[in-house]
């Protein structure tokens, strides 16, 4: 709604106009009323407005002296004049003073409201204009800010754009402050990434009208990941960073209890000097690591380690997942489960546990579920879903809780469709598929198979398609290829071995399967896999 005020030494004028009209219809409000420009002028030393209304002819002051003193209080307000005079000179005055309207008594309510809608047009494209602007300068200075705290601009560029960034130059330090909201962690619809993205203005607009309270040297911006980052001036660097911490918890607290969400908020050590900001930025960030370790009542703030001897790392040994594995491909659901808890058990009982520990168990354990699902055919139920954005839950801030539950909820979802795998396939099928799983260095056959089963060869091929939706050849091939790749990743052993130990005689055609099935040849997986691609 904009704002209207009325102004007329005729009572019954300024009451008709108040009923005559459907102020809201046109998007306005009546804020007040005045019988004189000096009653109007005391009143509108307080009162913002959009819009003035007034009389020329009045006492004490008169319309035109009105609006002279009036643009001086509040620049943008438009106005339109009322009168019973038409006299050329006060028209002349009035447009000079750019008033959008003269009209004259008795009013023509029509001619009124077509002004009216004029005024309404011109004062939201004044906004839309405004507000394009200022969104423009916003994502300038964003990237200005982002560019300083990654040391990605060259200092001269940086005192050449002091203006646009909001924070002085040349104090002695820097510290940054970020803020994260954490929003459901699984794949949001189209319209709740627009009410994400409301709420993150929302709380932004925020933080920027409280930070001013920490004092006059500070900025807020957004970095690439959406995440809210504070930047603050320090002239006494120890004592300034301490009442930095304090103030982020404040904010922390009050986000929380003002939107309901739960968030992370971290705060980077102290920088000597602008140069240097991109540490404190670089360390804030890397504190929203360490959520899944911390207590989470305040901010987390980076403190410079103490040298110590390096730790072992905690991740599962490759025979504890071994045992991960057969558990899995048994099917035994609750004891594969049980594993899980405990491994996550034995890592909160480790000293000096660090984040990457618990991420790097997270993400071998639900490798190895993705592995049993992939040769469960899985990928093609719907089970497994996207496997991006599966292990990218694991980096984002979450509980160690959160995350154990995420692992077990997925190894759950594996062994029950597996479990549901098997209870569609025959017996004799069922029989087929174990063979294989147990046999899949050996030559197999479905000749040698149907002897065994005491069935027809063609028939068993048959049956298998029709059961598997695939030739007992291809699922042959895939599984021992599935093998093969786990080999050349958990073992040393050379790729003519592993080619031998899992079925295939002829070293070249193991190469020429493997590249044809994963678009690249064993040994270029293998040092993929080395360099953490796998």
């Amino acid at each position: 709604m904009y704002r209207v005020f009325l102004v007329d030494d005729e009572p019954f004028i300024m009451e008709g106009l108040a009923y005559l009209i459907d102020w809201e219809r046109h998007g306005l409000q009546i804020v007040g009323k005045a019988g004189d420009g000096a009653e109007a002028l005391e009143a509108l030393a307080g009162e913002p407005i959009d819009i003035l209304i007034t009389d020329i002819q009045m006492p004490r002051m008169n319309g035109l002296e009105l609006i002279r003193s009036v643009r001086e209080l509040q620049p943008d307000v438009k106005f339109i004049i009322l009168s019973g005079y038409n006299d050329f000179d006060y028209v002349k005055e009035g447009v000079t003073l750019g008033i959008e309207n003269y009209l004259l008594k008795p009013v023509n309510t029509e001619e009124l409201i077509r002004t009216l809608t004029g005024t309404v047009a011109k004062i939201e494209q004044s906004v839309y204009k405004e507000e394009s602007i200022k969104r423009h300068l916003e994502i300038i200075r964003d990237n200005l800010l982002y560019r300083w705290v990654t040391a990605a601009i060259e200092p001269e560029e940086l005192r050449n754009r002091e203006e646009l960034l909001g924070i002085r130059l040349g104090l002695p330090g820097y510290v940054v402050g970020t803020v994260k909201l954490l929003f459901d962690q699984e794949q949001a619809e189209p319209a709740e990434v627009s009410s994400r993205a409301e709420t993150i203005a929302a709380v932004r607009m925020y933080c920027q009208r409280t930070v001013q309270s920490y004092g006059p040297e500070q900025a807020v911006f957004a970095d690439l990941e959406g995440d809210l980052v504070l930047l603050a001036g320090l002239n006494d660097g120890d004592a300034d960073r301490i009442r930095f911490v304090r103030f982020m918890a404040e904010l922390q607290a009050a986000i929380r209890e003002r939107w309901g969400l739960p968030l992370l908020a971290t705060v980077g050590e102290a920088s000597k000097g602008e140069a240097a900001a991109h540490r404190s930025y670089r360390t804030a960030k890397r504190m929203q690591d360490y959520y899944v370790l911390a207590p989470h009542d305040g901010p987390l703030v980076y403190e410079a380690p103490a040298p110590t001897a390096a730790a072992e790392p905690a991740s599962p040994a490759q025979a504890e997942l071994a045992h991960f594995c057969k558990l899995l491909s048994a099917g035994k659901k609750d004891e594969a489960l049980a594993w899980v808890r405990e491994a996550f058990a034995r890592l909160r009982e480790t000293e000096g546990l660090a984040p990457s520990d618990v991420q790097n168990t997270a993400m071998a354990v639900l490798a190895a579920a993705v592995h049993h699902a992939n040769l469960m055919r899985q990928e093609h139920e719907g089970v497994i879903g996207d496997y991006k954005h599966l292990f990218s839950q694991v980096v984002k801030p979450q509980t160690m809780q959160e995350l154990e539950e995420l692992v077990e909820r997925f190894v759950d979802r594996v062994l029950c469709a597996s479990g549901a795998a098997e209870r569609e396939y025959s017996p004799v099928i069922r029989q087929v598929l174990l063979e294989v799983e147990r046999r899949y260095g050996d030559e197999l056959s479905l000749k040698t198979l149907s002897q065994a089963f005491h069935m027809n060869p063609v028939y068993l091929g048959q049956l298998f398609h029709k059961e598997t939706g695939e030739t007992f050849s291809d699922y042959v091939n895939k599984y021992r290829l599935a093998q093969a790749k786990a080999l050349l990743v958990e073992s040393n052993l050379k790729t003519s071995d592993i080619s031998a130990r899992v079925g295939y005689t002829d070293t070249s055609y193991f190469y020429k399967q493997f590249r044809k099935y994963y678009g690249f040849s064993p040994t270029e997986y293998r040092n993929w896999s080395k360099l953490g691609g796998g």
